[in-house]
């Protein structure tokens, strides 16, 4: 693991065969974090192998950016992922085959109480939250679409858990708000 430590600390340097290897080594965390996600939507084709796999392709294309750790890497990840949710969803609206990506973030990380939610509309109320504060973003992209408990967040975004946890309700409950009030169910 060290080995992939210093290869994600030295990513921007790193050959393509290297960040390939590190990628790989975290394949099953991506596709558990994949498979979570997808769990209870309508997503078109879209399998968890898949969404990892088109991950893998722009992860290990990019050439400039400073990773701190795994950590790190997975929120990036995470970002991606959806990133690519939101382009399928945004293909399948333009095919008229169905509304969009329907999506339910359940578990611990999000909690039952969310409503199901179009992955569009998501997308838009997050850029919406960017605005108020880009932080609550990353959080939510750290946890609901990279599976990052409390702890690794607050590494990652550089908090204490104690500030994760306010932010995280914070931004939770402004989601739940806007998405209410939009009337979707």
């Amino acid at each position: 693991m060290s080995d992939v430590t210093q290869i994600l600390q030295n990513w921007s340097n790193e050959s393509e065969a290297d960040r390939g290897r590190v990628i790989a080594a975290m394949y099953d965390e991506l596709r558990r974090n994949a498979a979570a996600h997808l769990r209870n939507e309508r997503h078109g084709d879209l399998q968890p192998t898949s969404l990892v796999n088109e991950a893998y392709m722009r992860l290990i294309n990019i050439t400039r950016i400073d990773l701190k750790g795994r950590n790190h890497f997975l929120g990036l990840a995470g970002r991606i992922m959806r990133e690519i949710l939101v382009d399928e969803a945004r293909r399948l609206r333009a095919a008229k085959r169905d509304h969009g990506l329907q999506t339910r973030f359940t578990g611990e990380h999000v909690g039952n109480d969310m409503p199901i939610t179009d992955i569009l509309e998501l997308d838009e109320l997050l850029s919406a939250l960017e605005e108020i504060d880009p932080i609550y973003v990353k959080l939510f992209e750290a946890r609901a679409f990279a599976g990052m408990t409390i702890e690794e967040a607050a590494e990652v975004l550089e908090m204490s858990p104690s500030t994760v946890k306010r932010k995280w309700k914070v931004a939770l409950a402004w989601i739940k708000e806007h998405t209410d009030a939009s009337g979707a169910s």
